[in-house]
């Protein structure tokens, strides 16, 4: 007698599978939970059930569009139409108020079409903006066919919203124009990326129309100015600039003239990029530095940089946290004198990051700032060359206490290659290091990781440990 088959349970009824037949409330929590609004647009496409099911959901609280990543392929863009579609769509509620508008439509629309999605924005009681577009009119001029003459000036009624607190600009190498009213009397944060910054005090506009101001980023942009850009703030707690660049009658330099900042209650710096003259008036609070000068045509560095170098760091000498690259450490050893030409002090210095190469002369610069670090906690080389015989790190043992035995807990090696020499100074740090809980070594290469960390975390184990406490840790960093 044959078995009777059982029937296999059906997720299908009525043509229809068991999800969509759902409620609408209940679908519409599931849409809201996707990560993107480009997401919850491509569920259109399941069926005829869920074609227009995502222009009912009763709010989008945060919008985060982009052309690109809503295209099927990363290098094609959404359909054009489509496009606008789905964004005027998602602005269309104007009854919820708006957390974040995040919008990235490249060279899609012209400013009119860019400025009312902005407006609608506004009249959600945006909160945070971030724009990326360039609108391209055919009557655009250049100049040297890169510059386009034409400002894109920001509209008054996003000035005047009162409910905005971040904006992030990227502009695609455009000028930017403010308009005279005043306004951002709530915006706490401001990122200009890739903007052509031509009025000569435009950064100053902008501090004075954001009296609650507390970040203010300038990445990528390009300035027209041969007088120092000044910061001055009396709320400004976070400056941030990478990779400024200068741009007069028609050539880029390989510097600028400087930067003045005055900003008591600043209390994180970052400059990265070509080297300018920093003038820190007042930044008092100042906790955490990142000084990280280039310069891009390998002049040889002269005394007197090395010693404005050298002041720069007696102006943050009080800071819990610094981090100096390679061009920073040579720039102090130019200046001939490192026994007066460092400051004689670090008193609240914690942690201290350098990009370095072994050899003599930085050295001395860095164990100097080492020295007169006393309660240095945490210790991050990134060591890019290795031209110094290994007996350098062997100092006497008065001084070698003074560096290590104190307060020093945690040593990094950023970068890591495995090579001998930085074994070495690990031995060396493991030897004398009382007070040390770990030493790190992180790598950038997955393929020496795994040829190299094993072998090195064995040999390395069985070394002499001053401190009994001490682990050795190898991570790859993706």
């Amino acid at each position: 007698m044959n078995k009777s088959k059982r029937a296999k349970p059906s997720n299908l009824e009525n043509g229809v599978d068991f999800i969509s037949n759902m409620p609408d409330p209940i679908l519409q929590l599931i849409l809201q939970g996707l990560p993107t609004t480009e997401e919850v647009v491509r569920t259109s496409v399941l069926s005829t059930r869920w074609r227009y099911l995502w222009t009912s959901i009763p709010y989008f609280p945060s919008l985060d569009i982009d052309c690109y990543r809503t295209a099927p392929t990363p290098s094609l863009m959404f359909p054009k139409k489509k496009f606008r579609d789905i964004v005027s769509w998602c602005l269309a509620n104007k009854t919820v108020d708006l957390d974040s508008f995040r919008l990235c439509c490249a060279s899609y629309y012209g400013k009119s079409t860019v400025h009312k999605w902005i407006e609608a924005a506004v009249n959600r009681n945006v909160k945070s903006l971030d724009l990326k577009f360039y609108p391209t009119p055919a009557d655009d001029d250049f100049l040297d066919g890169l510059i386009a003459i034409e400002a894109i000036e920001l509209p008054e009624f996003l000035i005047t919203c009162e409910s905005l607190e971040s904006l992030r600009l990227f502009l695609y190498q455009r000028i930017i124009g403010l308009p005279r009213c005043t306004g951002f009397q709530a915006l706490r944060v401001v990122e200009l990326n890739n903007v052509y910054c031509f009025d000569h005090d435009l950064v100053e506009k902008f501090l004075n129309k954001c009296p609650l101001l507390e970040e203010f980023s300038l990445i990528d942009c390009f300035i027209r100015i041969l007088d120092p850009v000044c910061v001055s703030s009396s709320k400004l707690k976070t400056l941030i600039i990478r990779n400024w660049k200068n741009v007069w009658s028609g050539l880029k330099l390989d510097f600028w003239c400087g930067l003045k900042v005055s900003c008591p209650q600043l209390v994180y710096f970052e400059y990265v990029g070509r080297r300018c003259e920093i003038i820190l008036e007042d930044v008092r609070s100042l906790k955490k530095a990142v000084i990280h000068p280039e310069d891009l045509l390998q002049q040889r560095i002269s005394p007197t940089l090395g010693k404005t170098v050298s002041m720069l760091l007696d102006g943050i000498s009080h800071v819990e946290s610094l981090s100096l690259n390679l061009y920073c450490i040579q720039c102090i050893d130019a200046a001939h004198n490192p026994d007066t030409d460092i400051p004689a002090f670090f008193p609240k210095l914690k942690t201290l990051e350098v990009t370095t190469t072994i050899d003599a002369f930085t050295m001395i610069v860095l164990i100097r700032i080492l020295r007169f670090s006393p309660i240095l906690e945490s210790l991050n080389l990134i060591i890019k060359k290795e031209h110094l015989t290994t007996d350098y790190w062997v100092l006497d043992e008065v001084e070698t206490r003074t560096i290590l035995t104190r307060h020093l807990k945690s040593v990094k090696f950023l970068r890591t290659n495995g090579k001998k020499r930085r074994l070495v100074i690990t031995r060396f740090l493991l030897e004398r290091g009382n007070a040390l809980e770990e030493i790190v070594f992180s790598w950038s290469s997955k393929v020496k990781y795994h040829e190299k960390s094993l072998k090195i975390m064995k040999k390395l184990s069985k070394l002499q440990k001053a401190s009994s406490t001490v682990k050795l840790i190898s991570v790859l960093k993706e």
